[in-house]
């Protein structure tokens, strides 16, 4: 009877498989004590709902080429129609000289998979969308392996022989991945994912998506599937997508439309595929017959293959008629700018953090979703403060002590997030922070009254701890604009680094309080050395021309502040030296030794008064133990013999005045940009980007066309002053969500906390005449 009830039902729409399911639930709860019934339903139940799955996709399958080509721009869904033959096919396709993305991801892969390895949350499973053999993704695991010390990884794939391919390739290419660490699901990405999170439902996720498979979706198309990723998994994983960017019509042409027509061979497999589903099996003869045609659509930036029939084709079955040469479109792939890329990311309500690859040839992104950002965020903000064990102290005179901070990065969450709250008195006192005159600090912007006595670290735990909650619970009512997302996270992360500054200032002052005898002795005669020290001048030359400041067309970041715009087109009008490295701590050693200092000629006057009035003779992070120097980082203290060549941090004051007296200048914002113009990969010019921030001469101002954010209207317009100086680059403490060359920070000349460094330059005509002396 109960086999009768099982297969007597005809099951064609998922309703009718979840009756049958609920059916079966009753059936095995109510359906008599007999074990052996209740195992024999479920084995029936098992092989039925199986069964009609696969009916179903078949059937959905069929649906979909009926609906495509019923449409005016007639086409298909190659997605549905993907199988082992066209997963062969393509293997092809990706060893072919034209077809350039493969190779590109390869050597991308390659090139960056530590940097992408460290990018990805510790203890992450990797899973990856589409796997076909791994063997991209085999570096990246390897990268994991040796960043993280372990590394656990699922393919998905809807290929079994692929899946098996990728089984043996991570054996022989990923050395030391256990068997136990890898797995795969025989599915496609929504119903694969679904397996992964019901296996590790509390597993933080990396996903992987390459081969730039994101192309053969509309834009739109892409925002969704990214949402319904996430909405599989959760909104707490990484995704780490390949795109190919829109590049030279011709090439993109020859990359479909290859020599060997493997290409074609493919399209017309899929055409085949799709044609088999709704009953038709054209002949080879035909199939040899059906033209194949590529077109560049510039207006969409993708490319788009169509298969067409000489003899037009008529399907009386389902009152269909192809007109002779009307083309089909069986696949197309989109090609992303980095508008595009923005566009994708906040529509699915995503920051892109880092991005790989030359953004105008081949890229690879990640994806986070920012509400899980925020969160993270949150997490590194604790884990800072854990590590301070006196709130209250202010290492820094011209900061608040660290309490404030942490009150701080949470008020001005809440305020930014959630707008026409009434403010509490804790709000009111957190709501901003400090940056005072550094030569007269009773100057200073608008601010809150700065209270005698600030709150208990426990009353300022406590009201974090709730602030929180409250903002996700208001998160969680609707969508939150992505823009205002971003701006509360890098105004944190900014926070964090700021904090590091003030966190070396505490460790060194606990240093030189220490007593304990000092290792590493210098040498009598070491200073004595210094003096002969000879110091590298500039020697790269750059040529004039032109350079945008300001947000790049080719920047992906999601997010810019306001004085990062509008692109600002200039000149730089002469050709200039550079130094290739930046200036050493042996370099200003040397400065210092030679009298640096006390020398007034090398300084400006303002300079000069503050430095010697306030007995700083010898940068920030450096202390002066007996006759030994010692250097302060984020992670250690160390004799300077054992970083001397590594960059040394000071203000633009110091910078200033070592560069006099080598006879020099510190750049400007625009010989900064030109220099990346012409050394794109800083093959000549080093650490312009990373190893600190790069200080620069150039006054803090706004871009002609400025407009304040209305979000944070003060954040840059309160800084317009003649005191401030842009910075570029990034420091190793720097968030690396914030690595964009649009970037531009800013301080006073004079203050000393920055993890800044500087380089010399030389106009090239001073350049000729000092080597003619």
């Amino acid at each position: 009877m109960i086999i009768i009830l099982l297969f007597g039902k005809e099951i064609r729409t998922p309703s009718d498989i979840m009756h049958n399911i609920k059916w079966i639930s009753h059936t095995m709860e109510y359906g008599g004590s007999n074990g052996v019934n209740r195992v024999l339903v479920k084995q029936i139940a098992i092989k039925r709902v199986a069964s009609v799955l696969q009916n179903l996709q078949v059937s959905m399958a069929e649906q979909m080429v009926l609906n495509g080509l019923r449409k005016q721009q007639k086409e298909i869904k190659l997605s549905l129609l993907y199988d082992s033959h066209g997963s062969e096919i393509f293997e092809e396709i990706t060893s072919l000289q034209e077809y350039y993305l493969f190779n590109e991801e390869v050597q991308l892969l390659k090139d960056k998979a530590v940097e992408i390895a460290e990018a990805i949350t510790p203890g992450s499973l990797v899973v990856e969308l589409g796997c076909r053999d791994a063997r991209k993704t085999a570096p990246l695991l390897s990268a994991i392996q040796h960043v993280h010390g372990r590394c656990r990884y699922v393919g998905i794939d809807v290929s079994e022989s692929v899946l098996n391919e990728a089984r043996r390739s991570l054996a022989e290419l990923v050395a030391g991945l256990e068997p136990s660490a890898i797995e795969f699901a025989h599915a496609d990405f929504i119903k694969g994912l679904h397996q992964v999170k019901s296996c590790y439902p509390e597993q933080q996720l990396c996903l992987v998506w390459l081969g730039s498979s994101v192309g053969n979706l509309t834009r739109e198309d892409a925002v969704k599937i990214f949402k319904d990723v996430f909405e599989a998994v959760g909104f707490t994983c990484q995704l780490l997508v390949s795109m190919d960017m829109w590049r030279n019509p011709e090439t993109l042409y020859s990359a479909y439309n290859d020599k060997k027509g493997v290409t074609e061979r493919f399209i017309k497999h899929s055409m085949q595929k799709a044609l088999s589903c709704i009953g038709y099996a054209p002949d080879e003869d035909s199939v040899q017959s059906w033209c194949y045609d590529v077109e560049i659509n510039k207006l969409l930036r993708r490319v788009e293959m169509y298969i067409s029939f000489p003899q037009g084709l008529t399907l009386n079955k389902h009152q269909i008629q192809i007109r002779p040469r009307e083309r089909i479109l069986v696949e197309f792939s989109t090609k992303y700018s980095a508008d595009d890329i923005k566009f994708v990311a906040t529509k699915a309500y995503c920051q892109v953090p880092r991005c790989w690859g030359d953004r105008s040839d081949y890229t690879c992104q990640i994806f986070l979703p920012v509400s899980h950002a925020l969160v993270q965020c949150w997490r590194d903000t604790d884990k800072l403060f854990a590590g301070i064990l006196d709130w209250n102290s202010k290492p820094i005179d011209l900061r608040h002590p660290y309490i404030f901070y942490y009150g701080h990065v949470c008020v001005f969450t809440k305020i930014k997030m959630i707008a026409n709250q009434e403010e509490s008195e804790l709000d009111t006192i957190f709501s901003r922070g400090i940056d005072p005159n550094v030569l007269d600090p009773s100057q200073c912007h608008s601010h809150p009254v700065i209270p005698s006595t600030w709150p208990s670290k426990e009353v300022v735990i406590d009201y974090v701890r709730k602030t929180r909650i409250w903002i996700q619970n208001e998160v969680a009512k609707g969508k939150m604009d992505t823009r205002v997302f971003s701006l509360v996270i890098e105004h944190e992360r900014m926070h964090q680094e700021t904090l590091t500054y003030m966190v070396v200032q505490d460790r060194k002052k606990s240093f030189e309080n220490k007593t304990v005898a000092i290792n590493n002795p210098q040498k009598d005669n070491m200073f004595s050395d210094i003096l002969l020290h000879k110091i590298s001048r500039p020697d790269i030359s750059i040529e004039a021309g032109d350079v945008t400041l300001g947000q790049n067309p080719c920047d992906i970041s999601t997010f810019i502040w306001d004085n990062e715009s509008p692109p600002f087109h200039t000149k730089v009008s002469e050709p200039f030296l550079v130094a290739a490295r930046p200036v050493s701590i042996k370099d200003y050693l040397a400065f210092i030794v030679s009298g640096g200092y006390k020398i007034r000629r090398f300084w400006k006057q303002e300079d000069c008064t503050f430095f010697s009035e306030n007995g700083f003779v010898h940068p920030a992070t450096w202390s002066l133990v007996g006759t030994e120097y010692y250097i302060h980082g984020p992670e250690s203290i160390k004799h300077w013999t054992e970083v001397a060549e590594e960059a040394v941090y000071v203000s633009l004051a110091e910078a200033e005045a070592f560069c006099k007296w080598m006879g020099c200048r510190v750049m400007t914002e625009a010989q900064y940009h030109r220099i990346l113009d012409c050394d794109k990969h800083g093959k000549k010019v080093l650490s312009m980007r990373g190893g600190g921030w790069e200080w620069t001469s150039t006054e803090f101002r706004p871009f002609p066309g400025f407009k304040p954010m209305p979000e944070y209207e003060e954040y840059s317009a309160d800084f317009f002053d003649g005191k401030h100086y842009v910075l570029k680059g990034y420091s190793d403490v720097t968030h690396a969500s914030m690595y964009r060359d649009s970037f531009r920070n800013f301080y006073q000349r004079q203050y000393r906390y920055v993890f800044s460094k500087f380089r010399c330059i030389l106009s090239a005509c001073d350049g000729y005449q000092s080597q003619l002396h």
